[in-house]
């Protein structure tokens, strides 16, 4: 039976533990979570929040890794700032890749009226890869980063979410990793939880807080969902040592073949 141990990060940068690109103990954010990834033996990693400059210094130090997906404002404006992507990085072999852009804006634009706190703050993507196991079976993976503040845009990301997985899971097993910025005790989660098992999908059980504000006040924003015949055999948070405002899950599971 194959394992696979799959990962979600948000890398977001903690500005007040850097100065000039390394901590104040002079390690690079990316030579820790390099280290996490390697140490930990990861197949599946998804990433959020994940910069052109952060890529580069990571694909320095995975070179047994690939990197898959867009970045939010296309790939010709890796310029712009805010220009992040939801990369997957993986070692397996990869035979499909996609990127999917998702709603950020609350209603259709004919029904949109003029204030600007319907819109979310930039776009959102889902990145897709379907990789081939050691006995050719395939597996689809789906990564994704939703809006943080708009109910109403949230569940339309949502529900294009369950498109998608619908899609795909006609023909493929479906991982699915991301921040999605609600707990599973927001309304539009707990609906999305409760569609997405008739998908053959269950959300792994990591309660434990994955973001912390200032103050240390924490949610569990973060989340894994595997199909629902896959066993667990581990799950839980990965300390990323105040390099993100977020701490990593993984789950390591038992692939469950046809």
């Amino acid at each position: 039976m194959d394992t696979l141990k799959i990962g979600s990060f948000n890398t977001k940068d903690n500005a007040t533990n850097r100065k000039g690109g390394m901590r104040e103990d002079g390690i690079s954010n990316a030579d820790i979570l390099a280290n996490q990834i390697k140490e930990n033996e990861f197949d599946l990693i998804g990433t959020q929040e994940l910069t052109i400059k952060y890529v580069n210094e990571l694909v320095s130090r995975l070179k047994d890794y690939k990197f898959y997906g867009s970045y939010r404002y296309g790939n010709l404006l890796t310029k712009i700032p805010f220009n992040e992507n939801n990369n997957i990085i993986t070692k397996k072999n990869v035979v499909l890749q996609n990127t999917i852009w998702l709603p950020w804006i609350a209603n259709k634009f004919s029904d949109f009226k003029d204030s600007i706190t319907k819109m979310s703050i930039m776009p959102r993507i889902a990145t897709i890869v379907v990789i081939k196991n050691q006995i050719n079976e395939e597996i689809c993976m789906i990564n994704t980063h939703l809006d943080y503040q708009i109910p109403s845009i949230q569940k339309r990301q949502l529900e294009v979410l369950k498109k998608i997985i619908e899609k795909y899971s006609n023909k493929y097993p479906i991982i699915l990793t991301g921040d999605f910025n609600m707990e599973i005790t927001d309304q539009n989660f707990k609906d999305f939880i409760s569609d997405v098992k008739d998908k053959n999908l269950k959300r792994v059980e990591i309660n434990e807080s994955t973001w912390y504000d200032k103050n240390g006040n924490g949610k569990t924003l973060d989340h894994i969902f595997l199909p629902n015949d896959w066993d667990i055999q581990n799950a839980g948070i990965i300390d990323l040592k105040d390099t993100s405002d977020h701490k990593g899950i993984f789950v390591e599971t038992n692939v469950k073949h046809k």
